[in-house]
């Protein structure tokens, strides 16, 4: 499988589709690796030369010591692009993902044709609750935190009516190096882009869960009305969307991409 060196950090990324067809990255949240869209890859696969990657410090990639930046992520995901020999693609993200997304359509506009932000916030306080989550990582390990992130990443009925999802999501989460996980929290914790967001002028769809309490639908509603003629789309679910309602979450993005 291809990787790309970036600032000494090993990137590890996957192809799929045609390989003249225009390309479609994806970026996943924190806590996951590039599986998490495998419910959207054969429909997407299609039509797309699909783009996935594991963030720093997440799955095949490395985990270099942090904190990271919403910076480092974005050039990382430029380095990406460039290994692949794209010039250009169109973005799906979800939360990390997303925000990754609106500061590449902000800082490097020629790169993203079109954006979809899915649970996607450019804020996130207090940093309190991040320092707090970098702590228990440090002092107790990943593990005390999984029970938690599932039930804010899903609705309870889902949790009980689909276990085998959520378990597909939680073997990634645990899979998750504490440097990796620091580094990346540090990053949201860091993160504000509640300005930058007026400079994007590419086409915009804002994906949110009903039930997302961690980046709400009044947060979804904040970007739609910074970013000119953006849309927003709300799907019954809380904020792993892709994975709670993948046949809705397929059929908007590829409506809005097509």
């Amino acid at each position: 499988m291809p990787t790309v060196q970036r600032d000494g950090t090993e990137l590890f990324y996957t192809l799929d589709g045609p390989e003249d067809a225009p390309a479609l990255m994806l970026s996943n949240s924190l806590g996951t690796t590039h599986r998490m869209w495998e419910p959207q890859i054969a429909a997407f696969s299609e039509t797309y030369r699909v783009i996935r990657y594991d963030r720093r410090g997440h799955g095949q990639s490395s985990s270099p010591p942090g904190p990271y930046s919403i910076e480092d992520l974005g050039a990382d995901a430029l380095a990406i692009m460039d290994a692949a020999g794209v010039k250009s693609v169109r973005w799906c993200g979800l939360s990390m993902g997303a925000m990754t997304g609106l500061w590449l359509a902000s800082h490097a506009p020629e790169r993203i044709e079109k954006l979809v932000a899915v649970s996607a916030a450019t804020f996130m306080p207090p940093p309190e609750l991040w320092n707090g989550r970098i702590k228990t990582a440090q002092d107790k390990g990943i593990e005390v935190l999984v029970a938690p992130t599932m039930q804010r990443w899903f609705t309870a009925g889902f949790l009980k009516g689909s276990q085998d999802k959520v378990a597909f999501i939680r073997e990634q989460f645990l899979q998750t190096s504490v440097e990796g996980f620091c580094g990346c929290a540090a990053a949201m914790r860091d993160m504000d882009q509640r300005e930058s967001v007026r400079e994007i002028k590419a086409p915009t769809l804002v994906i949110v869960g009903s039930d997302d309490q961690g980046t709400t639908p009044a947060e979804a509603g904040f970007i739609v009305n910074r970013i000119p003629d953006a849309r927003g789309v709300i799907l019954k679910g809380s904020h792993i969307v892709n994975v709670e309602q993948p046949e809705a979450f397929t059929k908007a993005v590829l409506d809005f991409l097509a």
